[in-house]
């Protein structure tokens, strides 16, 4: 694994925050790539062609190390989304306030080192700015993620949901226009029965807010617990969700010590794979999940399920399902 540390002497308010962006192209010529920019009202994003250099232009005709490329295409990035195009309205992503720290490519993982100021900034100009950065950087073909961390530490956002990669899937359509919007999906969550060894399915058709993911509002009603007359809980009520994330298909769920501690008298599986099948089967890319307590996953929970690793869904354990509330 190759890493390249990128010199850095930049200033900036970074805008963090996470929503909207379709999939930006790759393998794009510098003229068609674009920079992205906060709005006017900076309550949304904009997006302008990028006048950077190109390849080509770079190796003077020759032969060049694409590497090299790419890192000075990331230093230009940089450079142009601290200011604005001329004649137009719109408010850079960068501002004076926050320092990058570091920038290094490891692989084809971007990432980003701010200054703790970088928690300084609102929910709303947090999830903007992340998005057009991350869209920004995203159409580079040798980077498939980027990575934030503040201080050299994983950045959270503003939610408390740890921000793993990102790339421009990461984002909804119409970044500005998705802030505190309510979204609406069909559900199925897994509780389970009296006798406490088996789960059933419950369907569910819910509203949550677009400033937190889906697998945050799904662990939610876990443990917020079943609606369905003879259903019943598989987690305790008052387990607090410290950051729920993301990253190479493992949705990563830290929960308080509550869920340790108070485990309800059940089998000892049905907990886990209640949180497990519940976030596979509703979370698009999820393939795995794994459960922490207070960032701890070196754990067993109860008798012998080792939190150390993440879990598959196992629908073995679901009864027919039964009728929606």
């Amino acid at each position: 694994m190759r890493t390249r540390i990128l010199a850095v002497g930049v200033f900036l308010t970074v805008l963090l925050g996470i929503t909207g962006c379709g999939p930006a192209a790759k393998n794009a010529k510098a003229g068609e790539r674009q920079i992205w920019y906060l709005n006017s009202g900076e309550d949304g994003l904009e997006h302008a062609p990028y006048e950077g250099a190109r390849e080509e232009d770079m190796a003077g005709g020759g032969l060049i190390d694409p590497g090299l490329i790419t890192e000075e295409l990331i230093g230009d990035l940089l450079e142009k989304i601290q200011t604005v195009p001329e004649k137009s309205d719109y408010r850079p992503l960068l501002d004076e306030g926050v320092r990058i720290l570091s920038k290094s490519l490891d692989g084809n993982i971007l990432t980003l080192n701010f200054s703790k100021e970088y928690n300084n900034m609102s929910a709303t100009r947090e999830v903007l700015t992340r998005a057009g950065i991350v869209r920004t950087f995203a159409q580079l073909e040798d980077i498939s993620g980027v990575r934030f961390e503040i201080e050299g530490h994983n950045a959270v956002s503003p939610t408390g949901v740890l921000l793993g990669i990102m790339n421009a899937d990461s984002f909804v359509e119409d970044a500005g226009k998705q802030i505190n919007a309510i979204q609406h999906v069909a559900i199925n969550l897994y509780f389970t029965g009296e006798a406490g060894t088996s789960l059933r399915q419950e369907a569910r058709s819910i509203y949550y807010t677009a400033s937190k993911p889906l697998e945050w509002a799904v662990v939610e009603r876990i443990i917020a617990g079943p609606k369905v007359e003879g259903n019943y809980p598989t987690v305790p009520g008052n387990t607090q969700i410290i950051s729920v994330s993301s990253a190479n298909g493992i949705c990563y769920v830290n929960l308080n010590q509550t869920f340790l501690a108070n485990a309800l008298n059940i089998d000892e599986r049905i907990p886990v794979y209640s949180i497990v099948n519940s976030l596979v089967n509703n979370c698009r890319d999820i393939q795995q999940v794994q459960i922490s307590v207070e960032g701890e996953s070196s754990l067993i929970f109860k008798q012998s399920m080792d939190l150390s690793h993440p879990y598959e869904a196992d629908y073995t354990l679901v009864e027919t399902p039964p009728t929606e509330a």
